[in-house]
C-alpha cells in the first residue's frame, strides 16, 4: 500500500472551514446579545438604567448582525457596514455608560456631555476614519486612517473606563442592593473590564500590524456575552420553587399592591393597567382602624388583620416587624399568594443595621421597595 503525506489541499480545507466558522460566527453573538437585551424587557423595564442596559445590549446585537454583512458583501457595501459597526459600538459604550452612571447617580445635565462627544465620534467614523474596504483571499479588511480611528479607538475605551468607574462606585456605595443583585453586578463589571483590557489590546495591535488580518476576532463578542449572559439569567432556587407554586396554586393575582411602615404611611404603590385603584392612605387608615378593633376589642395581637372582602374583591395584609405588604385581588387568595407576600417582607425587611425603623429611613430604600411589590404582582421565574 502506498504511504506518503497527506494532499496540500487538505489543511487548505481546514483553514478554509476554520475561516467560514468565524465568518458566521457574528450571527451567534448577535443572538447571544440580543438574548442579553430582551431579559430586561420581558422582566419589564422599570428604571432608568434598565432601559439604557437593554438599549446598549440591542445595539451589541445589533453590531454582530453588521458583522456578518462586513464579511459576506462587495466593497461599496462593506465600507457602510463597516461604518455603521463602529456606529453600533460607540451608541452601545454609550449606553453602557449611561447604566453605569444612572445607577449610581441622577440623571441631569452632565449626560449631555458623553451625548455630545459620541455625537462628534460618529461624524469621525462617517467622514474620516474609514479610508476603503480590501480583500485578501476574500476575506474582507478595513484600510483605516491612523489618526481618526484612533480617536474612536480612544472614545469607546474611554466611555467603557466610565462604566467601570460607576459600577464600581455602586458596587461600594450601594446599600439597597440585595446579595443576588450586588454579585449580579460585579459579574456585569468583570465582563466589562476584561473587554476594555481585551479592546486595549486589539486596538494597538491592529495599529501596529494594519492590512489582512483573521476573521478570528469575531469570537470576543460571544466570549464575553455568554457569560454576561448567564448573570443575567441566573436563576435562584427558590425563586423556581416560587415560580412552580405559582403555576400550580395560584389561580387569581394581584391587580395592586402596596408596601406601608408600620407608621401607617405608604412606602411604594403599583397598580397594574386595568387594576382596582385604591388611595392608599385611605386604605392604610381603613386597616389601621380594622386593626385597632382587633387588638382592643378582641383582645388580639398587633398586626392580626389579614384579610377583608368587598364582593368579589379581597384585600389581603402580610404584616412583618417594620412593614406591611397589603395586595388587591379579584378572586379568593390562595395560599401560595400568602406565601409568596410572607416571602417579599421577609426580603425587603433583611436590610439591616436598624434602617427600616423609621418611615423617613424606610423610603430610601423606595428602590428595591418596588422591586418586591413587582415580584408580587408580575412575578418572574428568573
Amino acid at each position: 500500500m502506498a504511504s506518503g503525506s497527506p494532499p496540500a489541499t487538505e489543511g487548505f480545507r481546514v483553514t478554509e472551514f476554520v475561516d467560514l466558522v468565524f465568518l458566521n460566527l457574528p450571527l451567534g453573538s448577535a443572538l447571544v446579545w440580543l438574548l442579553i437585551a430582551l431579559i430586561p424587557w420581558l422582566r419589564g423595564l422599570r428604571t432608568a438604567p434598565e432601559k439604557a442596559f437593554a438599549a446598549a445590549a440591542l445595539l451589541v446585537g445589533l453590531l454582530g448582525v453588521l458583522d456578518w454583512v462586513f464579511f459576506h458583501s462587495p466593497d461599496s457595501i462593506a465600507v457602510i457596514a463597516v461604518k455603521a459597526r463602529m456606529s453600533c459600538l460607540v451608541l452601545a459604550a454609550l449606553g453602557f455608560l449611561y447604566f453605569g452612571r444612572w445607577l449610581a447617580r441622577p440623571r441631569g445635565r452632565a449626560d449631555l456631555l458623553p451625548l455630545s462627544v459620541v455625537v462628534a465620534v460618529l461624524a469621525i467614523i462617517w467622514i474620516e476614519a474609514v479610508r476603503a474596504v480590501h480583500y485578501a483571499d476574500g476575506i474582507p479588511w478595513v484600510e483605516r486612517d491612523p489618526l481618526w480611528f484612533a480617536v474612536y479607538q480612544t472614545s469607546v475605551g474611554v466611555l467603557t473606563s466610565g462604566v467601570l468607574y460607576f459600577l464600581a462606585w455602586s458596587l461600594r456605595h450601594s446599600g439597597f442592593a440585595s446579595d443576588a443583585s450586588r454579585n449580579r453586578l460585579r459579574a456585569v463589571l468583570w465582563v466589562f473590564a476584561l473587554g476594555l483590557v481585551a479592546w486595549v489590546v486589539l486596538s494597538i495591535y491592529g495599529n501596529l500590524t494594519q492590512g489582512p488580518g483573521s476573521p478570528i476576532f469575531t469570537v470576543f463578542p460571544i466570549i464575553f456575552g455568554v457569560p454576561l449572559l448567564i448573570s443575567v439569567v441566573r436563576v435562584d432556587p427558590q425563586r423556581f420553587r416560587m415560580a412552580l407554586r405559582r403555576l400550580l396554586v395560584t389561580p387569581a393575582r394581584p391587580m395592586m399592591a402596596v408596601l406601608y411602615h408600620n407608621s401607617g404611611h405608604p412606602i411604594a404603590q403599583i397598580v397594574l393597567s386595568g387594576g382596582k385603584e385604591l388611595d392608599a392612605g385611605s386604605l392604610g387608615d381603613l386597616a389601621g382602624a380594622v386593626d385597632a378593633v382587633l387588638t382592643k376589642g378582641l383582645k388580639s395581637d398587633a398586626g392580626a388583620l389579614r384579610q377583608l372582602r368587598h364582593g368579589d374583591y379581597y384585600i389581603v395584609f402580610e404584616h412583618g416587624p417594620h412593614v406591611t405588604l397589603v395586595a388587591v385581588l379579584k378572586g379568593t387568595p390562595s395560599e401560595g399568594l400568602r406565601s409568596e407576600m410572607r416571602m417579599a417582607v421577609r426580603d425587603f425587611e433583611s436590610i439591616d443595621g436598624g434602617k427600616l425603623d423609621t418611615w423617613e429611613s424606610a423610603a430610601t430604600f423606595s428602590d428595591r421597595a418596588f422591586a418586591t411589590l413587582e415580584e408580587v404582582l408580575s412575578p418572574t421565574v428568573l
